[in-house]
């Protein structure tokens, strides 16, 4: 699985098993360090309107962001709200994906059961919108 692919589930993934994952890395006694620890910040939200499909401002967004690194190489985790540690163990899975640390796999398989599981619930929410959709019939006049 390609790093970029999993970078579009990280954010996704239940915060539990960001947790879990971060810890499998933690647990091998790297030397990892807080470049940027944990921190609020705002985002621009951008949106693109429907009519002429032009991109607006829709406003500010609250934002926790952390950087880490090993050596020359850093990971970064950024997270909807004020959730510090999201932020940080984000920041730590980043960091394995940067450097290749996966032991046994398990980042990997966990992130693509996750993909599985986001992509099924995609699915059925998209069966109940479907179902509720209302169609009009426009009569000849």
């Amino acid at each position: 699985m390609n790093k970029e692919r999993l970078m579009k589930i990280l954010p996704k993934v239940d915060c539990e098993i960001i947790r879990q994952l971060a810890h499998i890395i933690l647990d091998t006694n790297l030397e990892i360090r807080i470049i940027k620890p944990p921190q609020l910040g705002l985002i621009m939200m951008r949106a693109r309107e429907t009519v002429e499909n032009q991109p607006f401002n829709l406003g500010e967004v609250l934002v926790t962001e952390c950087t880490v690194a090993l050596g020359e190489t850093t990971g970064w985790g950024c997270c909807l709200g004020n959730d510090p540690d999201r932020a940080y163990h984000l920041a730590v899975v980043d960091l394995a994906l940067n450097l290749g640390i996966d032991p046994g796999g398990r980042i990997e398989a966990t992130l693509m059961a996750e993909e599985k599981r986001v992509t099924q619930e995609k699915k059925a929410e998209f069966v109940n919108i479907a179902r509720s959709k209302v169609q009009f019939e426009i009569l000849g006049g």
